[in-house]
């Protein structure tokens, strides 16, 4: 009786090691080259990349303020402490512009597109954190 308690065991244990097995070969014959699909790229367009980058640029600024108690004089001194790199404006490909003015203490800064008519917009700027298109 145990002598067939033990063939049922190891005919079970055979049988799943040949599920696993198959399993695996499936695997690696549909892992081929030919079966790749590389990820989808998703399409962003240059007015929401134009957004997520002046938003990215106040979040910089405004993290430059909080170390060194003043807004940078230009964008370029958010490098490479605050971005790796300062990106251009989609529709352009020039810099974003970057203003800084100073009323009673308080310093205001803003950044916006070289050309906002490429957008359909009189004005496309960020404003101390605010984004603003008119």
């Amino acid at each position: 009786m145990r002598k067939n308690r033990l063939i049922v065991f190891f005919s079970i244990l055979i049988a799943i090691a040949a599920v696993i097995l198959g399993y695996v070969a499936v695997l690696y014959w549909k892992g081929g080259v030919n079966n790749y699909e590389p990820p989808k790229q998703t399409y962003v367009s240059s007015r929401e990349q134009v957004q997520t980058d002046l938003q990215n640029l106040s979040k910089a600024v405004e993290a430059y303020f909080v170390v060194h108690m003043e807004y940078p004089r230009k964008l370029e001194q958010l490098q490479p402490a605050f971005l790796d790199r300062i990106g251009n404006d989609p529709a352009s490909g020039t810099p974003y512009l970057y203003a800084l003015s100073e009323t009673n203490g308080a310093g205001h800064y803003r950044i916006s597109v070289p050309n906002p008519k490429l957008y359909n917009a009189e004005d496309l700027y960020l404003e101390d954190g605010r984004f603003y298109q008119k």
